[in-house]
């Protein structure tokens, strides 16, 4: 009977795969010494899932992108895009979320006297993935940048 029951109990476990979730997709950028420069970063979210959006209400988790600077290159800014309203089932409440495919941007400057050549710049996206019914744990996603100086 034991035996039994664990089986039952090992059969029904739903386990998602989170990593299959959310995909941070990046492309090498060449700029020039001195210069200004955007990173655009595609996020793909799985279909029926959407993560928080940077800016959030209440008491859930905002996605934020973390991005360390390199001694050539400074981060300026980070520019999300315009959340969409996801209506919370059986409420009236609605929430800032991203689904789909979207970019964020990173604005940078360099140095006008650089080391050139390929840099490495190191990211983290932090986000809480939801379907229609529950939200999964926080979780966070590192990649790395390409950036060619010239």
């Amino acid at each position: 009977m034991i035996k039994w029951l664990t089986i039952f109990l090992i059969s029904t476990l739903t386990v998602i795969n989170t990593d299959e979730i959310v995909k941070v997709n990046t492309q090498k950028v060449i700029v020039k010494a001195g210069l200004d420069s955007v990173i655009n970063i595609a996020i793909e979210i799985k279909n029926g899932y959407h993560i928080q959006a940077n800016k959030v209400e209440n008491q859930f988790i905002p996605t934020t992108l973390e991005i360390k600077n390199d001694r050539e290159i400074t981060i300026k800014n980070k520019i999300f895009p315009p959340a969409k309203k996801f209506k919370l089932k059986g409420t009236d409440q609605y929430l800032n979320v991203y689904d789909g495919i979207f970019e964020i941007s990173i604005l940078f400057t360099t140095k006008k006297e650089v080391r050139k050549g390929l840099h490495h710049l190191y990211g983290q996206l932090n986000y809480q993935a939801c379907d229609s019914m529950r939200c999964l744990f926080p979780k966070s996603i590192e990649f790395l940048l390409e950036v060619e100086l010239r």
